[in-house]
């Protein structure tokens, strides 16, 4: 069993710590006995930048203290503000919840176009993070001109041009959660203004979800997030609740049909639609597919799902487990990149173009680097369900 991601173990010995704080702090002064406190609560709740907002200092102004900062995290303010009053410290409470409420009154967002780019800060100049497609839905933390500082359901945070999302009130994110939609499920596409005339009025990817209003004609009648209605094929959709019925639990046969559709996509750095892949977006967009969440980035990835060591190659493998490769930098490995194992000792990877490759020497596709690298894998099939790992269907932002 664990919590929030992580082993009760973990909790156990942190309430320890705190504990011993507290002992120690009557020779300490209390900015330091609370930054090592502050500090403790960011490992437990927010472990990774990229997946949490949790910035919180207690500094003096006068005669006043004053906690400031920002997290989207209610959970850690709550045990900071906890830990304050158990040592009767008067102090300013500063340290602001995102959302914040004074700020906007629509804190979520779907995306409304095929793909949008989510960046490292709001800037078009920034590194390229990640993507999202189509209605994706959000959680709009903070905006900045024209930017929106957002999470994914997979947790990952970024900022995102605003004419990419159209933004919802509790209310009306409420109805969508509960509108009948369908999934896209060619490769690419088009949505159309009607069903004749062929005038297109966005385009569309593999896996990009639309509120379903009707059907004329052999067309599924949508409705985009900002409110415009076009035409899909019925051939090139499904219903939603169709899809998730019929892909879970991940059939393996499935993953490896979908990861070998990609074939030849090229690598695209932050890349999660078929319009280009890294390599933790490529097995990220296989398993969307096919009904579940992953973790965004490889070395998140990495931590998730059931482990298997690198001896286990190829005997102990099915097809789906995620192979990781990297280095080893202080007894501890670091994973850098991620494949798929499809069986008989080949994976599929993106690495300048999605393609096929294998650890066995013998093997005309035999890379190298990879196996020098290889540092073992994780089974997604079959895994508990929990924080890195999550079903479209169990998600509260889409149902």
């Amino acid at each position: 069993m664990k919590l929030n991601g992580h082993p009760i173990l973990l909790k156990i010995l942190f309430i320890f710590f705190l504990i011993s704080l507290f002992n120690y702090s009557c020779r300490r002064p209390v900015t330091g006995f609370l930054d090592d406190v502050i500090d403790s609560l960011a490992v437990v709740h927010a472990p990774d930048i990229r997946e949490a907002v949790f910035e919180a200092e207690l500094y003096s102004l006068g005669k006043n203290m004053i906690l400031r900062g920002e997290t989207n995290l209610p959970e850690a303010k709550d045990d900071i503000l906890s830990i304050l009053e158990k040592k009767n410290i008067e102090f300013i409470d500063s340290l602001r919840l995102l959302p914040d409420p004074s700020e906007t009154d629509k804190p979520w967002g779907i995306v409304n176009v095929s793909v949008c780019n989510m960046r490292l800060s709001g800037s078009y100049s920034s590194e390229l993070v990640s993507q999202a497609l189509m209605g994706t839905p959000v959680r709009i933390l903070k905006s900045r001109r024209g930017w929106l500082f957002v999470q994914t359901p997979d947790l990952y945070l970024g900022w995102i041009d605003d004419g990419a999302i159209q933004t919802f009130d509790e209310e009306d994110f409420g109805r969508w959660k509960k509108s009948q939609r369908v999934i896209y499920i060619k490769k690419t596409g088009d949505i159309l203004s009607d069903p004749f005339s062929g005038r297109v009025i966005s385009d569309i990817v593999a896996g990009c979800i639309l509120e379903f209003t009707g059907i004329e004609k052999g067309f599924f009648r949508v409705r985009l997030p900002d409110g415009r209605e076009g035409f899909l094929p019925v051939a090139d959709a499904v219903y939603l609740d169709d899809w998730l019925a019929a892909g879970m639990p991940a059939d393996t046969g499935k993953l490896k049909s979908t990861a070998e559709s990609f074939t030849g996509i090229p690598y695209w750095w932050g890349g999660t639609s078929v319009k280009g892949f890294d390599c933790s977006g490529f097995v990220k967009t296989v398993y969307f597919l096919n009904g579940i969440i992953l973790a965004r980035d490889a070395s998140l990835q990495f931590r998730h799902g059931a482990w298997l060591s690198k001896e286990s190659w190829p005997d102990s493998l099915r097809t789906g487990d995620l192979l990781f490769f990297g280095t080893i930098r202080n007894g501890r490995p670091r994973a850098t990149h991620v494949g798929m194992y499809i069986g008989n000792s080949e994976f599929i990877h993106c690495s300048g173009m999605v393609k096929v490759n294998s650890l066995d020497s013998t093997r005309s596709n035999f890379t190298r680097s990879r196996r020098d690298t290889f540092l073992g894998v994780r089974r997604i099939t079959g895994a508990e369900k929990a924080r890195g790992i999550q079903t479209v269907s169990d998600h509260k932002w889409y149902r």
